[in-house]
């Protein structure tokens, strides 16, 4: 087994053990994964076939699961919101979303 391997048996072990993993970075970037969703009445319980992450810096929060992509960031009069698209190796229509 590789390093590779190695982590990723580890970081997938916990995340069934506990639910979700939480990884500080450097730089003060923090990511985290998980498989638990609030059910109806408010409890958080393990998902088959769903899966989020987000991943924090002091400048905002971009946040993914299997149905929704977020990005927050503090709002800043001097920051620039640059959005394009490109095509993907695909040839699919891809936007881009840049905060500056």
């Amino acid at each position: 087994m590789n390093n590779k391997q190695k982590i990723q048996f580890l970081l997938i072990k916990e995340l069934m053990d506990k639910g979700c993993v939480e990884i500080d970075l450097p730089d003060g970037m923090k990511i985290e994964f998980g498989t638990l969703k609030e059910d109806r009445n408010g409890d958080l319980s393990p998902v088959d076939k769903y899966c989020w992450s987000i991943v924090t810096n002091s400048n905002g929060t971009i946040y993914m699961d299997s149905f929704n992509m977020g990005l927050r960031y503090i709002k800043d009069s001097g920051k620039i919101i640059a959005e394009d698209s490109t095509l993907d190796e695909n040839g699919l229509e891809t936007q881009i979303i840049n905060v500056i």
